[in-house]
């Protein structure tokens, strides 16, 4: 999966510039406690998955996609609303439900989650609704109360860089192997983005639970010595005024394992907003569910992923 600014911009070469300072926007706009609009485009490949019929492969591959608003406030995402399902492309699909049909509880979860979940945490505590979910609910309740964690953990699951954090991105920055400013972009629509420019660089796994709040919640432990080193690859795209409209970030066991496996997602900026209020289902509609019904693993977060092909 593309997740650096090649996917989205030329890159020619360029007189210099004033720099922008990223960290700095980020941070009054957290300050500002605005709201912010997304759309994110998530590849995973499970290579112990695939099947081989006449020495063709047949990739278990799919897409989480999510779209929803965050609000922010000093200290990160404070409140998230979202959808988020798995696609299959349709001439993947079949295998995934193969897979499924022969009691791969992994394939039955993802297949479930091609249907809209909803996904909303205020205040610490974290709802869904969905097929996987609402299963196991008691009859006429609607939404499943998942239990306590952050916002920030809701919303960064397959996107795993959190660039809310003002640590991690100052480090992040600090670390870029690549930054490029001033870039021209006949495609942008305010003057502000008529030039962008982007980090890159390379993150490990170990590297990042050590640094991020976010990532270390969402992992629970560090995935396992084999993987703890994998390279994670990132990547930030902002417009003049260093405000960040597009961020990414994928990893590959293609050097450690084969059928390798690999993961990514890229989030996509759509709109920077007042602040908004994020509501929580009413009490009528909730119950509480800690695990899916049928004991379906979740899988829906991109540590469960890299712990799956660990195992």
């Amino acid at each position: 999966m593309l997740i650096g600014p090649a996917a989205t911009l030329a890159v020619p070469a360029t007189a210099e510039a004033a720099v922008p300072d990223v960290v700095r926007a980020v941070q009054n706009q957290l300050a500002r406690g605005v709201s912010v609009k997304f759309t994110q485009y998530g590849s995973v490949t499970l290579g112990a998955r695939n099947k081989y019929d006449n020495h063709t492969a047949r990739v278990f591959r799919y897409e989480p996609l999510q779209d929803g608003t965050l609000q922010l406030s000093r200290g990160g995402v404070v409140a998230a609303s979202l959808t988020r399902r798995v696609n299959f492309n349709p001439h993947l699909l079949p295998l995934a439900k193969e897979r499924a049909a022969e009691g791969d509880l992994v394939a039955k979860s993802l297949v479930a989650q091609t249907q809209a979940h909803r996904w909303v945490n205020t205040k610490g505590s974290f709802y869904t609704t969905g097929r996987l979910w609402t299963a196991g609910l008691p009859q006429g309740k609607t939404w499943a109360r998942r239990g306590k964690c952050s916002a920030g953990a809701t919303a960064f699951s397959d996107q795993i860089i959190n660039i809310f954090e003002i640590k991690t991105l100052k480090a992040l920055i600090a670390d870029a192997d690549e930054r490029k400013f001033n870039l021209p972009n006949p495609a942008g629509r305010t003057p502000a983005m008529k030039r962008t420019g982007f980090y890159s660089g390379t993150i490990t796994f170990a590297e990042l639970y050590a640094l991020s709040p976010t990532f270390r919640e969402v992992a629970g432990t560090l995935p396992g010595p084999r993987y703890a080193n994998t390279a994670i690859g990132w990547s930030i795209v902002f417009d003049a005024q260093g405000l960040p409209f597009q961020f990414g970030s994928g990893w590959s066991t293609q050097e450690k394992q084969k059928p390798s496996s690999e993961g990514g997602a890229r989030t996509d900026i759509q709109a920077w907003g007042p602040a908004t209020t994020i509501a929580r289902p009413g009490p009528s509609q909730v119950g509480v569910v800690r695990a899916p019904a049928g004991g379906l693993p979740e899988f829906d977060d991109m540590v469960e992923v890299i712990k799956a092909v660990e195992r």
